[in-house]
């Protein structure tokens, strides 16, 4: 893992004080094999997390994308840099009654296809341990579990005519909405993606493809599907239409490797035109539509992993009733009615059966 740079700074705020306390440091730290373990675990970190958005920075907000740029250009050296962006930060909570502690890790990685900056939110907790005379002691020590937000910047992406690129994305820990919110304010991000409606839009299109084949296939085809999607959300990378396209013509030996993302494509330009103008930006011109429509849809999807897993599942309670079944039961072994929303089911598992009887 090729880390370039690596510091962190500690900001403490008590909720009862008007001003965050900034505990800099002066070098970066030497590049060790701690390093790259502490990066290998908040990679995972990162990855694992289903709570991502993906923006820019907002042009109207340009102060943290200007210190960054002054980085890039060697005009700060990157631990003056980050020491700024944290001292801004804490400045930002000033005379609020919010609480924050712990450290801001400022990562930055060179890749062969990109370079990459990571920002971290990290706290401590206090474990025993023993010492070198067998004697317990207390330690401090990073709590990986309880990571807060984290930034990934794709500095390959970012660039002068960067307004149609998802370069930033923004991953959220648990609790602290205060905080994460007020970070993301700071720094500029705006979104530009709503992965939930394009994987909604995603799955209607997969739904259209398999009502062109069999039963069977239709359910060998929608597995294959979930199956990719969820492979590829869990290590971090988008669903490739192409690569998707190529293993469903394998599984039903059609020798047409591009047939499901040509039909894809093509959905997704029909979708594209369909869709009404927002109302909720009053800055949109006819121009402007005609631009988006007449632009090629990306061979890619960035997935939502909760509009998959409830894709292949059905769930949900009450106060009485709690259920959840696959979603290739429906109409086999479950009936539903819509008329007197009830549904009938055949099948039951044997220890509820078991219980039923008794």
């Amino acid at each position: 893992m090729p880390i370039k740079h690596f510091v962190s700074h500690q900001i403490n705020k008590d909720s009862q004080k008007p001003a965050a306390l900034v505990t800099a440091n002066e070098q970066e730290a030497e590049v060790d094999d701690y390093c790259h373990l502490v990066m290998s675990q908040l990679k995972q970190v990162f990855v694992g997390r289903a709570s991502k958005r993906y923006g820019r920075f907002d042009p109207q907000r340009p102060v943290c994308k200007g210190l960054l740029t002054n980085w890039q250009r060697e005009q700060m050296n990157f631990t003056s840099w980050t020491s700024k962006l944290t001292d801004l930060f804490a400045d930002s909570m000033d005379n609020s009654d919010l609480a924050f502690e712990g450290f801001l890790l400022f990562i930055a990685e060179e890749l062969a296809d990109s370079d990459r900056l990571y920002i971290f939110h990290l706290r401590e907790k206090s474990n025993l341990c023993f010492d070198a005379e067998m004697k317990l002691s207390e330690q401090r020590c990073i709590d990986f579990s309880n990571t807060g937000f984290a930034i990934c910047l794709d500095l390959t992406l970012m660039g002068p005519d960067d307004q149609k690129a998802e370069y930033l994305t923004f991953s959220f820990g648990r609790g602290d909405k205060a905080p994460q919110n007020l970070f993301c304010d700071f720094l500029g991000f705006t979104d530009t993606l709503d992965t939930e409606q394009e994987t909604q839009e995603f799955l209607e299109i997969v739904e259209e493809f398999a009502e062109q084949l069999t039963p069977d296939e239709a359910n060998e085809a929608r597995a294959t599907v979930i199956e990719y999607c969820l492979e590829q959300d869990k290590n971090g990378e988008a669903v490739e239409f192409s690569v998707l396209s190529s293993e469903l013509s394998s599984k039903f030996e059609d020798n047409e490797p591009k047939k499901f993302e040509q039909f894809v494509t093509q959905k997704r330009k029909e979708k594209r035109q369909q869709r009404p103008v927002s109302e909720s930006n009053p800055e949109t011109t006819n121009e402007t539509v005609v631009a988006e429509i007449s632009t090629e849809p990306k061979n890619e999807l960035i997935p939502d992993r909760k509009s998959l897993k409830n894709y292949i599942r059905y769930s949900g309670k009450n106060k009485e009733v709690t259920l959840s079944f696959a979603a290739t039961a429906l109409g086999a072994d479950i009936v539903f009615d819509a008329g007197s929303e009830s549904l009938t089911i055949k099948n039951l598992p044997a220890k509820l059966l078991k219980q039923l009887k008794q």
